[in-house]
């Protein structure tokens, strides 16, 4: 049954193209839409991510790591005061600006750490992170180097920021924040240099632990310090990502966009597969005439929608790949994941499934004489 149902397919070329095509451009837009949103929810929290850690430690109050207000150095020491914690490194996120050649000003986000893993937090295009180890050496994305004036030859280019002189010293790659905003990462103290921040003043502690079991043993002593707050990293990702998707209209439109790009996907996926069985209803009519059961008939189907759905499917899944890679150049993060690839593999199926269903339901109820006509 299976060489029938394909060979019924591959003897009409022109109608299969067609049913691939629709199939496939299904699969690259549910693909394309859930790789988007999922790159939306990482460059809101990439920073927690990249940094890694069991615990972080904020001000009270702070729910996102967008909004941290400084917290002394003071706090270090409450940090470091549970067994379990093996290191405290200190981290400083802050906004600041960079006065460009051109004279126009360019809002950018400072991203301080000390020096140790992960001194420099994403790859790197040029340089080394022993680079940014002199002072004032800083490490910009190779997609903001137009932005901030520097075009050819970046290493050892100099920058203002802030008022003060800084250089170059190394290139990151796909840096991204979800405001848009350069990212400019230097060690913790160049960092507090090129902000408003004063000596000793962090954004946050990343907390290591010799044990993450312990993570909620230390968030509940941390905590007893009034001015602090301790999350685990998986909590405040998770916090980051739930608070940009409710307050910002870019969530909510991406959000709406991939539950309409699987809607839509499904039903093309069905509306293609429901019209290649109608194109091959003589076909099946015929194997109802010689009286074929109707378990025959379903199977006709099914192998049908799975070639389809199968072949057309992949040509839109490594499309969307091929896309993702083109966009991942201009700055625009979409992830495909498994769990993204998975699920736009289970739209199509279970759309190709439905149209299956219905056009069994279809062919059963047909008159075995109609292709006598």
């Amino acid at each position: 049954m299976l060489r029938i149902a394909v060979r019924s397919l591959i003897h009409d070329r022109s109608r299969l193209l067609a049913a691939l095509a629709g199939v496939a451009f299904a699969g690259l837009l549910t693909a394309v839409q859930s790789g988007l949103y999922e790159g939306f929810l990482y460059t809101t929290s990439s920073i927690v991510t990249r940094m890694g850690g069991d615990v972080w430690v904020t001000a009270k109050g702070v729910r996102v790591i967008d909004n941290m207000e400084p917290l002394s150095a003071g706090t270090r020491s409450t940090v470091l005061q549970h067994s379990c914690t093996v290191r405290a490194r200190p981290l400083v996120l802050a906004f600041s600006w960079v006065r460009t050649r051109e004279g126009s000003r360019e809002n950018v986000r400072i991203v301080g750490t000390e020096n140790g893993e992960p001194y420099m937090p994403w790859e790197l295009a040029r340089g080394l992170p022993t680079d940014l180890a002199a002072p004032m050496r800083v490490a910009v994305d190779e997609l903001d180097l137009k932005r901030l004036g520097i075009h050819d030859g970046p290493i050892g280019d100099s920058l203002a920021i802030m008022n003060k002189r800084a250089y170059i010293g190394a290139v990151s790659r796909r840096a991204r924040s979800f405001t848009l905003l350069p990212f400019i990462f230097a060690s913790v103290d160049d960092a507090r240099r090129m902000t408003q921040f004063s000596d000793g003043e962090v954004s946050a502690w990343v907390v290591d632990l010799r044990d993450p079991a312990c993570a909620s043993d230390v968030v509940r002593m941390i905590e007893r310090n009034p001015e602090l707050r301790a999350w685990r990293a998986d909590e405040l990702r998770v916090e980051t990502q739930r608070f940009w998707m409710e307050s910002s209209g870019a969530g909510a439109i991406l959000g709406f966009s991939a539950l309409m790009g699987l809607l839509v996907g499904g039903v093309i996926v069905g509306q293609t597969l429901y019209s290649a069985v109608r194109d091959h209803e003589p076909e099946l009519a015929t194997l109802r005439a010689i009286g074929a059961s109707p378990w025959r008939v379903a199977r006709f189907v099914g192998w049908q929608a799975l070639f389809l759905t199968v072949v057309g499917g992949a040509a839109g899944i490594v499309a969307a790949l091929g896309l993702g890679v083109l966009a991942a150049r201009g700055g625009m993060e979409m992830i495909f994941s498994p769990a993204v690839i998975l699920k736009s593999v289970l739209v199509l199926i279970g759309m190709a499934s439905f149209a299956s269903a219905l056009s069994v339901r279809r062919v059963l109820a047909m008159e075995p004489a109609k292709v006598f006509r």
